[in-house]
């Protein structure tokens, strides 16, 4: 212990503990342990001396003679020599251990902190010396050395990177996919995750294939006559920073940048900003990355910092999509995210370039005729024919449809939106050609439509993404003939068709939506549409509330998230009282699971001081929730109290009393909470989903303070209730409390029991119990000296509570990982995170996410990331030309 301590003070109670058992603790424990020091004083002189101070007693001995003290400078010593040279330090290095560190010190299975420390360096040093292995071609070192260190620390990412590069250069391409493979197996049966972006890089590197098929969702079109634009838009993506693709309305702008990122490994968020205002700008783009936002009553210049510190350091590609609607704000935005986040690709379409620095543009027009004489050989006639056989696949059945499609492409513009609007009318009951020809093809096809037509397609304006059939017939009046009306639009090319997992959806291209949108807007048919949409969605969301709480509800709810903002929206001013209700259904499917979208809503109708959404109980009671998932927590327990006293039924009262014990919980407020639990409990008539809340928060309670058995029963009755009342976020809350209890008598099966909670939690969506299981695996797995799965845990917790703005939760996560990075080694960064936490020259919500932030990267340097920083690729010439091949993992 004075080793391992060496320099420092240790106090009497400790030496005691680790000299004698208990069992064996003499009569007068002082006076042994005096011996023992006066004894090991003489056997250590003169090269060491150990001595009695105020705090304890000390071991003080000259650096030199500690193995640990060498070990670890002559690691520091290699970062900054040559390969070679590195190769010789670490391997000298490496000699010095004859066993594991500190075996002395392991008490009841778990290994003192200093032995966690050097077993850490230690793995680090033999990747590092197997990096250098393979830059100077020593493979078969470096390929034994790794598997090595995988046979005793499996879940070790970046040494399966490593291990995977050094077997494919060795022509064992398939014992690499094995080595990956049953990396992937444990991460998915120990932790519940998969490997890291970094690592399916090097699989994709390694074996020229995806490792698994990606669940991006993709355009089910296909991109028709942009081939090369879309290779140059890729190449571009690749090397900028900043990318706007350019041209005309109808030119196909947002498909050919979807098919661009459609394939990416890069985390994508697309923002329409056709329904956006410049007032909700920073709002919708927090709300698309799942940062969650306050609403309006957040300070003009919070939400843009918190915006940008939120993205800083992540690789992420934004894609603004429509920028003609708010230029001068989205440049705004754009530059200040280029100057903040040096790792965010920006992608913009516009009809103009945005004109800030760096900006490489992309202009699209016509699609061109290729100096061909035939017009249906051209890549416009190729988009024309593919768009035709859609509707007839023996289009064109005779010369006179021949003849006629080549006349129609002669006379378009080019504009992908025209061929495809052409391609309809061929095809249809009236394919003459219009005379005389139209100056807007998309205006002349509209008005065409008979009135019952307008007022259908107008109706697709109301919605905010793609519509089902289904929705179009409860929102509109169609007389029954919902089906071939949505046929015949089809046809005329005013909608397009998507095949989905639940099935075909319509889309309105968005040059289209403008013109109808103009047109609609203001009329008697858009006020009725609106009121019928917003009954629909209420409706929706009331059924789904009453199926107590079957997954598919929140499920349904997630599909509608732009509907619901969309009803909400002009509720607010229509019709309070159905915004209120709409708020209200919200509340109960969102207990533990926010959505990013609908919190900023939630907010304003609880903060309306309209009374009939002021006097609302389960609107407040939505807002109170929603208050404390964006770190608002004293608003939270206000409009929660508030809520408590407007009550008038059981569920009411027990939602308003849950979200008081949440908030007090996450302020650290036990009596409160335990009072709170216990006035839930003692109510009348309270469901089992309240039952199951009182007693798992008291099982939390008990298990911070120490007692397990109390913990335990309160956990065992909150899993009876929670599965009585069918509702999975609070399984999980049961499944975290137990954990929690049972971590505290046996770590191993409280690690194993955190980690199904944590599971269930994702499974349910449920983000707050996913991260506050996530963070408690994480200490709990860094006490067992399993330090990589907690690193890895540990990004995933710390981006949750930063995303939820929960400044306390994220602060104890970054402690977390001080302890994490001072356990390999790294005591310096750990330092200074500390230091960082108590920075006073910014808010306390900045500091902790600065703090945060250099947490990831720290964690990122040492055991790979999810959000790495992708680098560039590499030239390497082979045969007189140049082979672009990316650079193996962690050798930057």
């Amino acid at each position: 212990m004075l080793v391992a301590n060496a320099g420092r003070s240790v106090d009497v109670e400790t030496l005691i503990d680790v000299a004698w058992e208990p069992h064996e603790l003499p009569s007068n424990p002082f006076d042994s342990l005096n011996t023992r020091i006066t004894r090991l004083r003489t056997l250590l002189a003169p090269q060491a001396d150990v001595s009695w101070c105020a705090g304890g007693c000390v071991l003080t001995v000259d650096a030199e003679r500690a193995d640990a003290v060498l070990f670890e400078r002559m690691v520091e010593e290699a970062h900054w020599c040559s390969d070679r040279e590195a190769i010789t330090v670490l391997d000298r290095a490496l000699r010095l251990w004859r066993g594991d560190p500190l075996p002395d010190l392991r008490r009841n299975g778990l290994e003192h902190p200093e032995g966690v420390r050097l077993r850490q360096l230690r793995a680090r040093a033999v990747e590092d010396l197997a990096v250098r292995e393979l830059r100077i071609g020593a493979v078969e070192d470096a390929a034994s050395r790794l598997l090595a260190l995988l046979s005793a620390e499996p879940l070790r990412e970046r040494a399966c990177g490593y291990a995977m590069w050094a077997l494919h250069r060795l022509g064992m391409t398939a014992d690499a996919v094995t080595c990956y493979d049953q990396l992937v197996e444990r991460l998915e049966d120990e932790l519940g995750e998969g490997p890291s972006t970094e690592l399916r890089q090097t699989y994709r590197a390694v074996t020229g294939r995806e490792p698994t098929p990606s669940d991006r969702p993709t355009d089910r079109i296909p991109l028709v006559g942009r081939g090369h634009e879309l290779a140059r838009l890729s190449t571009m993506l690749d090397r900028e920073r900043m990318v706007t693709v350019t041209g005309p309305a109808g030119c196909g702008k947002t498909r050919l940048v979807s098919a661009a990122l459609s394939t990416t490994d890069v985390p994508v968020t697309l923002i329409p900003l056709s329904t956006c205002d410049d007032f909700g700008l920073y709002e919708k783009v927090a709300a698309a990355v799942g940062l969650h936002s306050r609403g309006p009553d957040e300070g003009t210049d919070d939400l843009p910092m918190v915006l940008t510190e939120y993205l800083r350091g992540r690789r992420h590609i934004l894609v603004f999509d429509g920028c003609e609607h708010l230029l001068t704000s989205v440049r705004a935005l754009v530059r200040r995210i280029r100057a903040r986040c040096p790792d965010v690709t920006v992608v913009a379409t516009n009809r103009v370039r945005l004109g800030l620095a760096g900006e490489r543009v992309l202009p699209l027009g016509s699609l061109a005729r290729d100096g061909v004489r035939d017009p249906l050989l051209s890549r416009a006639g190729k988009l024309f024919l593919d768009r035709a056989h859609r509707v007839r696949p023996e289009f064109p059945s005779t010369d006179d449809e021949a003849h006629l499609a080549r006349d129609l492409l002669r006379r378009a513009d080019g504009l992908p939106l025209t061929v495809e609007l052409l391609a309809a009318r061929a095809t249809g009951n009236d394919p003459a050609l219009p005379r005389p020809w139209p100056s807007d093809l998309v205006e002349w096809s509209y008005e065409r439509l008979s009135g019952s037509r307008r007022e259908l397609l107008g109706a697709f304006t109301v919605f905010d993404g793609d519509v089902d059939p289904s929705a179009i017939e409860s929102v509109v009046d169609t007389d029954g003939d919902a089906s071939d009306a949505l046929t015949e639009l089809v046809r005329t090319g005013l909608l397009t068709t998507v095949d989905t997992e639940t099935g075909t959806r319509y889309r309105t291209p968005d040059l289209v939506r403008r013109i109808v949108t103009r047109r609609f807007a203001g009329t008697d048919s858009e006020r009725k549409i609106r009121q019928r949409h917003a009954l629909w969605c209420a409706d929706l969301i009331t059924d789904a509330v009453a199926s107590n709480d079957d997954p598919s509800a929140f499920d349904l709810l997630c599909r509608m998230e732009d509907e619901v903002c969309s009803a909400l929206r002009w509720a607010m001013s229509e019709e309070p009282g159905l915004a209120a209700d709409l708020s209200g259904q919200i509340g109960l499917l969102t207990a533990y699971r926010p959505r990013a979208r609908l919190l900023p809503w939630q907010l304003r109708v609880a903060r309306d001081p309209d009374p009939r959404l002021a006097q609302h109980a389960p609107a407040t009671a939505s807002g109170a929730d929603a208050a404390l998932r964006c770190g608002l927590s004293e608003e939270g327990l206000r409009l929660a109290a508030r809520a408590a006293e407007l009550a008038t039924t059981a569920q009411h009262r027990c939602s308003a009393v849950r979200a008081l014990i949440c908030g007090y919980h996450d302020l650290g407020d036990d009596d409160r909470t335990a009072e709170m639990c216990h006035e839930l409990l003692d109510s009348v008539d309270v469901p089992d989903s309240g039952n199951a809340d009182a007693h798992a928060f008291l099982a939390l309670l008990a298990a911070r303070g120490g007692r397990p058995r109390e913990a335990l029963r309160h956990a065992e009755t909150a899993a009876r209730y929670a599965r009585a009342s069918g509702s999975d976020p609070r399984i999980a809350l049961a499944t975290y409390a137990e954990g929690r209890a049972r971590a505290l008598t046996d770590l191993e099966e409280g690690a194993a029991v955190l980690a199904r909670a944590r599971s269930q939690a994702k499974s349910a969506h449920a983000t707050w119990i996913a991260a506050s299981a996530g963070t408690a695996l994480a200490d709990t797995l860094l006490t067992l000296g399993r330090v990589p799965e907690a690193a890895k845990l540990l990004q995933y917790a710390v981006d949750e509570w930063h995303r939820m703005r929960a400044p306390r939760q994220l602060r104890a996560s970054v402690e977390l990982g001080t302890r994490c990075l001072a356990s390999t080694g790294d005591r310096a960064t750990a330092e200074a995170l500390t230091h960082e936490l108590i920075g006073r020259s910014a808010p306390k919500e900045l500091v902790v996410a600065r703090a945060a932030r250099t947490l990831v990267a720290a964690l990122a340097d040492v055991f790979g990331t999810e959000r790495i920083h992708h680098p560039r690729h590499t030239p390497t010439h082979t045969a007189g030309r140049s082979v672009e091949r990316p650079i193996p993992v962690g050798l930057l």
